[in-house]
């Protein structure tokens, strides 16, 4: 059987720098690509690139470092002639299984033979350029330049594959008869960190009369059910609504009593011990899930994941804004993870530069301020009733009443945000140790694996990192649903006792009614299209 030979462009060196072993024997873990008895072959333009890449301090500039120092040590270990080198003769017995690889400079005179010749500074095409010179040498196809016309015309490189995904790049390699695949780690189902199950009626009651559940017993009761995982929640029900009490409501009876939380130390499913000190009113399961995970002194990291409008930063600020007040944070550092940022292209100091992108957390802390306190939310229902002209109705007869609501719960959420608050770029955040703080990592679904791989490492003595992201709103070119660091995040963080993962459904968008319809048909219309 041939060994298949797969070309690798330079983003994939970028992004999966393990592809080049380093010598322990490591492989990477589910692979879209099997790369393990494969021929490898990375083109000199690859490795310019890498060496333009490797100044930069950036995640970028740190990986094409590791992968130029891999691809050393590889190619030090024994002297070729360049007659092998540039046939492909000598390649690299790697460490990882039946795996080749080669690192191939293009002949000078080889695009004579092509009507398609790239400049020296046109990287991509110098990669397809690789990748021909692979297809013709396994063909037997002169590449010195003095291949007949015809010969190139009739030949279709079907031998060999480019692994880019770079989307420019594979359509200009497919236009030449390249075949062409993405690279990426296949991802199981995401991780929701919930579970709704139908229950025996007796489970159910126990649990809603004790608060727990051995695992023993719930093995026995739910045979098929896969193995719980550690502060996974547990949404029980009964299969017919006509057990359930004439009063019994799923949101506000017994503090949500129908959930329960794995205790992976206790090896028990327990009831829910935190939400009743969360400082609004909850109101549907995923809220309950998400402020038990809050709470939860033993929880030092929560992803929160799900559609726009659920309340996954409003509920970040309010925890935030609380436990500081309590004294279990010195204060609140928010992170913005959106890629779009150009801090250097806005005017003013660092703060104002970031204000833009802190305003979802001043927004949450102005919305908590009109709903919970009684001052704000009274004058609000007032106007409502009154209108704005009836003062002696809704407002003291003083200057500082005179101001404008909006103008007053400005400078309220102002003085919260200097006690408690403040916020740094991710590259800053990057070089930090979260101790005695609260981090909110807001938008995470635009980070790349190595910077969420980073950013997860930062939390610090008697800290707490939040981080809260949807899947389906990536902005970030080159990042995708199977790349993204979110992803990442929840799979390396799945099963630890000191981690807990939240997913808000599309039902429980609470924004407006009409995000919560949108949040739905865009579902719909994924599973349609899927």
């Amino acid at each position: 059987m041939q060994r298949p030979i797969y070309v690798v462009d330079t983003n994939i060196l970028v992004d999966y720098v393990e592809i080049v072993p380093n010598g322990n024997g490591y492989q990477p873990e589910n692979p879209t690509v099997d790369l393990s008895h494969a021929h490898i072959v990375i083109p000199t333009a690859v490795i310019r690139e890498l060496s333009h890449f490797k100044g930069e301090k950036s995640d970028r500039g740190k990986a094409a470092r590791e992968a130029l120092r891999r691809i050393r040590h590889l190619v030090e270990k024994d002297i070729k002639s360049i007659g092998e080198v540039y046939n492909l003769k000598a390649p690299i017995h790697t460490l990882n299984g039946d795996q080749l690889i080669s690192v191939l400079p293009v002949h000078q005179d080889f695009s004579k033979s092509l009507p398609f010749r790239p400049s020296d500074t046109d990287m991509d095409g110098q990669i397809i350029l690789a990748t021909l010179v692979v297809g013709f040498i396994i063909n037997d196809i002169p590449i010195d330049g003095t291949a007949k016309p015809t010969m190139v015309a009739d030949y279709v490189c079907q031998d060999i594959t480019l692994l880019t995904n770079d989307n420019g790049l594979a359509i200009r390699a497919r236009e030449r008869g390249i075949k062409t695949q993405r690279y990426g780690y296949k991802y199981p189902e995401p991780y929701t960190g919930r579970r709704e199950v139908i229950v025996p009626r007796d489970l159910f009651w126990d649990f809603y009369d004790y608060g727990e559940i051995s695992v023993v017993d719930w093995e026995i009761a739910m045979p098929k059910q896969p193995p719980l995982v550690a502060n996974e929640f547990i949404v029980m029900k009964l299969a017919d609504e006509l057990d359930y009490p004439s009063d019994f409501d799923f949101k506000y009876n017994s503090f949500f009593s129908h959930i329960g939380r794995f205790d992976a130390h206790e090896r028990t499913i327990v009831k829910l011990q935190h939400v009743k000190e969360f400082p609004i009113r909850l109101k549907n399961d995923g809220q309950a899930i998400y402020a038990e995970a809050l709470m939860n002194p033993d929880i030092a990291a929560v992803i929160c994941t799900g559609p726009a409008g659920s309340g996954k930063t409003y509920m970040a600020t309010v925890y935030g804004y609380h436990a500081c007040k309590n004294g279990d944070f010195i204060g609140v550092t928010v992170v913005p993870c959106d890629s779009k940022s150009k801090l250097g292209a806005l005017p003013g100091d660092l703060d104002e530069k970031m204000d833009p992108e802190v305003q979802p957390i001043k927004n949450s802390l102005r919305n908590y301020l009109i709903n919970e306190e009684a001052k704000f939310h009274k004058e609000m229902e007032c106007l409502k009733k009154f209108g704005p002209n009836d003062k002696p109705k809704c407002a003291k007869e003083d200057s500082a009443e005179k101001r404008s609501i909006k103008a007053r719960l400005k400078d309220r959420v102002d003085m919260i945000w200097d006690n408690w608050f403040s916020n740094i770029p991710i590259e800053n955040a990057r070089g930090r140790d979260f101790s005695y703080e609260l981090a909110i990592y807001d938008e995470f679904q635009d980070q790349s694996v190595s910077q969420a791989d980073t950013l997860i490492k930062r939390l610090g003595t008697e800290g707490k990192i939040i981080i809260t992201g949807d899947i389906e709103q990536i902005h970030a070119p080159y990042i995708d649903s199977s790349s993204s660091g979110l992803v990442y995040a929840s799979k390396q963080l799945k099963d630890s006792p000191m981690v807990a993962q939240v997913n808000f459904t599309e039902a429980e968008v609470i924004r407006h009614p009409l995000v919560r319809m949108i949040a739905k048909r865009q579902k719909d219309s994924k599973a349609i299209t899927h």
